[in-house]
């Protein structure tokens, strides 16, 4: 069932105490930030940026900087509303980009800091947090499972897994609610057969003639499946402690000169994905050719790189990645929200012998290459990137997809009801925009009451957008400083901007890197200005949170659909319809008159009067992100890349794209219907 924790006690996981009493000599900062994501690199450099003064310390547990959106995750999924630090660091990336390029963006961030922020890195995990009093409790120190003991007054939490939060005392929740808890409709088990309330969502099936069993005495599961799903008048909603699957997001190459072949793991044999081969064989007898795109969600990265992300989700054809068994692996990552370190490796290792032998079997079984010889070719052709996550031995990316672990209970605890059906928030310091997003949490056998045969089917899924659920339109949600922070009675010197006050359902809107650079920025200006009221004695609670958006809307934070900003000096007359680019380009973007059509500049020179161009051929692409939503139009916050959007990719050579300054303009086109369809009309 859920688990809620709120106690009051210092955790030890093992090794020697933090001492942050007066006198012990350990290191003290006015801001520690805990975890290597990219909302710690966020986090780090607003708290500088807010306040020069401070001394930072980001504490990194593992071997690279920026957690998934340097380990695998190759680019955002589509243009996101984002301002501040996150549009700075992740916008000039593109919507593809290699693992190691992202890392450097990191890095740059970090360095724009100078030396105000100190970088320790393999840290471990943390073995003990110190913390004065109880209700209320402030934290006074971790230490870390090298022997490091790093004491603060101000800690942000970025890491995936909450433990900082835990390991606190600080009120939190893992698993899935009830729910009548918080009267969300979506909420908890799925019941017998998906038997749930007001869920009309379908059931991830496998294919009809799949058994879930070894041989016909229907005693033995196949490998992977967790268990027999409940009897069919089974009521859903109920609570458990379950999280949704992890898995790897596998950067690979199909250039031989940079890959690395996958081999097959210790102890592989074709029996452990013996559910995998029935549902080929099945597809194989319907008549279906199966390729790279069948299995698995691929997103195209340069130097003939690509990311490989799980496809398992969809139960249909048709748009890419169908395939039920794919690399999210909804039965192994049970445990590791709370879990030790010996426990995590574990679950980590078992995460990377699973990926490796899918990968191995698609590309090297002889059986498979005889009923699907397309698929096992295309797979043969994939190694890991020699050139990537060069720390690890054999080139594996170092960073599990943790896509949930706890969550903090804090002053606001945001639900279904506030990311389904959004409405402005006055304290909100960002915005999140993603619709309800939970991959499945188990892999369950059943009796299918149609057949009366036994089948399989991925549980526990919600996806409001692809379902349709009629009572969730979505949109974007103005997140309130409250849900960063514990309630007053709890800790009152921490920040949690990616394990936040959110119920199950909530956080699958939120639980994007890009998301995670947003709030690390807001929970690191509010660090700062909570030092600027007590630098001995901050209190997250009484931060002024209009102080706070004033600072974060001068930091070009979107905390709105309508978030204004300081006037930016305009790169040529107001209400001019000629512009001077940057830099000498080849071509600038129009719009002609109000019907919508596209223009370029007759000289190509990036300045003159607008001349027709053929409907649609220039678009602003990734562009809105860095600017601020006004009615109809955007305007432009900072300089930024307009790209061609006709190819659907950010993978431009430089002369394909157009820098423009702040100031400039954005108006939608009229047929649009994403964030990323603008075109360029005028100067503010």
């Amino acid at each position: 069932m859920l688990f809620v924790c709120l106690f009051a006690a210092t955790a030890v996981l093992g090794g020697v105490a933090a001492d942050c009493s007066s006198g012990s000599g350990a290191d003290v900062a006015d801001v520690v930030v805990w975890g290597g994501t990219v909302c710690g690199v966020t986090a780090a450099v607003a708290a500088h940026r807010s306040d020069p003064t401070l001394s930072i310390v980001w504490v990194v547990n593992g071997t690279r900087l920026g957690g998934m959106t340097s380990g695998g995750l190759g680019g955002v999924d589509r243009a996101m509303n984002i301002g501040g630090l996150a549009a700075e660091l992740l916008l000039p990336l593109g919507r593809g980009f290699e693992p190691h390029v992202a890392e450097a963006a990191m890095y740059a961030l970090l360095g724009t800091a100078g030396d105000a922020v100190t970088l320790r890195k393999h840290s471990g995990w943390i073995s003990n947090v110190e913390t004065s009093g109880i209700a209320p409790r402030s934290i006074t120190g971790i230490t870390t499972l090298d022997g490091h003991t790093q004491c603060g007054r101000v800690f942000i939490d970025c890491s995936y897994e909450g433990d900082l939060a835990r390991l606190s005392g600080t009120a939190y929740a893992v698993g899935r609610e009830a729910t009548h808890e918080y009267n969300e409709s979506m909420a908890g088990t799925d019941g017998g057969l998906f038997n749930h309330t007001d869920l009309t969502e379908k059931l991830s099936w496998f294919n009809a003639t799949v058994s879930p069993w070894t041989d016909s005495s229907n005693t033995t599961l196949l490998p992977t499946i967790t268990a027999v799903a409940p009897p069919i008048n089974t009521p859903g909603g109920a609570a458990d402690d379950k999280v949704m699957a992890m898995c790897f997001r596998m950067c690979l190459t199909n250039n031989a000169s940079n890959a690395i072949e996958i081999t097959a793991p210790p102890g592989y044999t074709t029996a452990s994905l013996e559910l995998l081969r029935r549902e080929i064989v099945a597809a194989t007898g319907a008549g279906m050719t199966l390729g790279i795109k069948s299995m698995f969600l691929v997103r195209q990265l340069s130097n003939a790189k690509i990311d490989l992300n799980s496809g398992q989700w969809s139960a249909l054809p048709g748009s890419g990645g169908f395939f039920p068994f794919s690399t999210d692996l909804p039965f192994a990552q049970y445990g590791w929200p709370t879990a030790g370190p010996a426990a995590r490796a574990a679950i980590f290792e078992e995460h990377k012998w699973w990926t490796q032998a899918l990968l191995y079997y698609l590309a090297n079984d002889v059986e498979l290459a005889k009923i699907q010889p397309t698929l096992v070719a295309e797979m043969k052709s994939y190694g890991r990137c020699a050139d990537e996550y060069g720390e690890m031995p054999d080139r594996w990316t170092p960073q599990l997809y943790v896509r949930e672990s706890i969550r903090l209970r804090g002053a606001k605890v945001i639900t279904q009801a506030d990311v389904c059906n959004p409405e402005p928030s006055p304290t909100g310091v960002g915005v999140s925009e993603w619709g309800v997003d939970v991959h499945a949490v188990q892999r369950l056998a059943a009796v299918d009451p149609n057949t009366g045969n036994w089948r399989v089917y991925n549980a526990g899924g919600r996806d409001a957008g692809r379902d349709h659920i009629a009572s969730c339109k979505g949109g974007l949600v103005e997140v309130p400083y409250e849900a960063m922070i514990p309630k007053v009675d709890d800790t009152t010197n921490l920040y949690v901007p990616v394990c936040p006050s959110f119920t199950h359902i909530a956080f699958a809107t939120y639980r994007l890197e890009s998301q995670y650079a947003i709030f690390g920025h807001a929970c690191g200006t509010a660090a700062a200005l909570a030092l600027k009221d007590s630098k001995e004695a901050p209190t997250v609670q009484n931060v002024n949170v209009t102080d706070l958006r004033m600072m974060l809307l001068k930091q070009h934070q979107l905390l709105s659909s309508n978030s204004t900003h300081p006037p930016s000096p305009s790169p040529s007359p107001a209400n001019s319809k000629t512009w001077t680019c940057a830099a000498p380009l080849k071509r600038c973007v129009g719009v002609a008159g109000g019907s919508g059509g596209h223009s370029t500049f007759a000289n190509n020179t990036c300045s003159g009067e607008c001349t027709p161009l053929a409907p649609h051929e220039w678009l602003a692409h990734d562009c809105c992100g860095l600017w601020s939503h006004k009615g109809s139009t955007l305007v432009a916050l900072k300089g930024t890349y307009l790209k061609k959007s006709t190819v659907g990719s950010a993978l431009l050579p430089d002369d394909e794209k157009q820098f423009v300054k702040e100031g400039f303009v954005c108006t939608r086109v009229p047929a649009a219907t994403t964030y990323d369809q603008y075109v360029l009309c005028e100067t503010k």
